[in-house]
């Protein structure tokens, strides 16, 4: 009786990892300045966070979508969907009335990626396009340990993808010349493994979370157990954001 007293204590405390790390975790501020970059881990070369703050800046005028990038080092054990569905969330990312938002959202020390889209991008980037721009213009280099190149082409296809649902062309921005180099992968059946396996841990996480918190969730416009602050929902909006409220989806990559 000890013992099986003893191995119940240990799975349920082993089970509750996840949720103290999660609910331990906060979300970074709100930024006030280069709202189109945030790079908290410290990857990235000067002139490639002027390049996305310019990208940025030009799709948000020309279409009201805003397409925001955030690096951090470690998650510190807390799910990488509920973390990035947050930041889209708790920022305001996006118009309020288009909800345009994509959050890209890379942690260097964990290995992982993820595209959190806004509901209102959400046919012009599904979960399957998402995925392949991962794998073709951001993993083959995040494996490399090339952050900054991988991110940077990761924006200009994500970048090119929005211009075509709007119809606008990529001369209209006068940034520059908009094209995303493909990574060389040497095996596509290691990623394929690796989604494979990313889906089957999403899926046990997942429910774990529902039975442990079954009046949470996505559709509730929550983030979860994060503390999230409110986003803004007035017209003015001081931080840049045009306050957009949730995700419509996306992908995760681990490498």
């Amino acid at each position: 009786m000890t013992k099986l007293l003893l191995l119940a204590l240990f799975l349920i405390q082993l089970i509750g990892v996840p949720f103290r790390a999660l609910a331990a975790l906060e979300i970074p501020a709100k930024p006030t300045k280069d709202i189109y970059v945030q790079d908290r881990a410290n990857v990235l070369k000067a002139e490639t966070i002027k390049t996305i703050n310019q990208y940025g800046k030009a799709l948000d005028k020309k279409t009201k979508a805003q397409l925001v990038v955030v690096t951090i080092p470690t998650l510190h054990g807390a799910s990488l969907e509920e973390y990035s569905l947050a930041i889209l969330r708790g920022w305001g990312i996006g118009d309020k009335k288009l909800n345009n938002g994509v959050l890209m959202l890379v942690v260097t020390k964990d290995r992982k990626s993820r595209l959190e889209i806004g509901y209102g991008l959400k046919g012009a980037l599904p979960d399957g396009k998402t995925g392949r721009i991962q794998d073709t213009y951001m993993v083959p280099y995040f494996r490399n340990n090339d952050f900054d190149a991988g991110i940077l082409n990761g924006y200009k296809a994500l970048l090119t993808e929005t211009l075509k649902e709007y119809k606008v062309n990529p001369q209209e921005l006068d940034v520059g010349t908009i094209k995303a180099e493909e990574g060389t992968d040497e095996e596509v059946d290691t990623i394929l493994m690796w989604v494979v396996i990313l889906i089957v841990v999403f899926i046990v996480l997942a429910v774990i979370y529902v039975m442990r918190t079954p009046n949470k969730g996505r559709g509730k416009g929550g983030s979860g157990s994060f503390s999230d602050p409110d986003y803004d929902t007035d017209d003015d909006n001081d931080s840049g954001f045009g306050g957009g409220f949730g995700g419509g989806g996306g992908s995760s990559r681990s490498w």
